[in-house]
């Protein structure tokens, strides 16, 4: 009886987002059209923002001081070996980070999310958290959740001056 080959999800490359149509936009690249939305709306409500230009280290890179074996891959075959004691720091880049009326806020659109990202998003709320930086945190996921968020960032802003008389 033959073995049939289980059919595997396609992996996305390195920093490509399965299912989103990379789009340049004011010369800008921008990996998903969902973010092109964000910037457009965005930039239409004079709210002041960056793309993609901060970057957070939420764990320090470090060397691991005592013996890890692991899978790993020699010449494309797979075997059991003595893994690198260096590990890499953890990063995450956000896809928004701007102030409305000196209040800090970062966007992070997810149209599919990544196995990692739910593990990344805790950490940065944490490293957030620990740091005492006072960003709101909004993770819109189609359109309407994007205009929703500009108009949560604007009257959150309004509602808090006090009225003229």
């Amino acid at each position: 009886m033959p073995v049939r080959k289980r059919r595997s999800k396609p992996k996305a490359k390195k920093g490509k987002v399965r299912n989103a149509t990379p789009t340049t936009v004011d010369g800008i690249n921008f990996k998903s059209k969902l973010e092109v939305y964000c910037y457009e709306q965005l930039k239409s409500s004079g709210i002041s923002f960056k793309y993609e230009e901060d970057r957070f280290t939420l764990v320090e890179p470090f060397t691991f001081t005592h013996d890890s074996w692991e899978l790993g891959k020699i010449k494309g075959e797979r075997s059991f070996k003595k893994a690198n004691p260096n590990i890499r720091a953890i990063t995450y880049t956000p896809d928004f980070v701007g102030v409305y009326d000196k209040q800090p806020f970062i966007i992070e659109t997810k149209g599919l999310m990544t196995d990692s990202f739910p593990m990344r998003w805790k950490l940065f709320k944490k490293h957030i958290q620990e740091g005492k930086i006072q960003y709101d945190l909004y993770m819109p996921r189609n359109r309407k959740q994007i205009d929703e968020t500009i108009n949560i960032i604007k009257s959150k802003n309004e509602s808090i001056k006090p009225r003229r008389k």
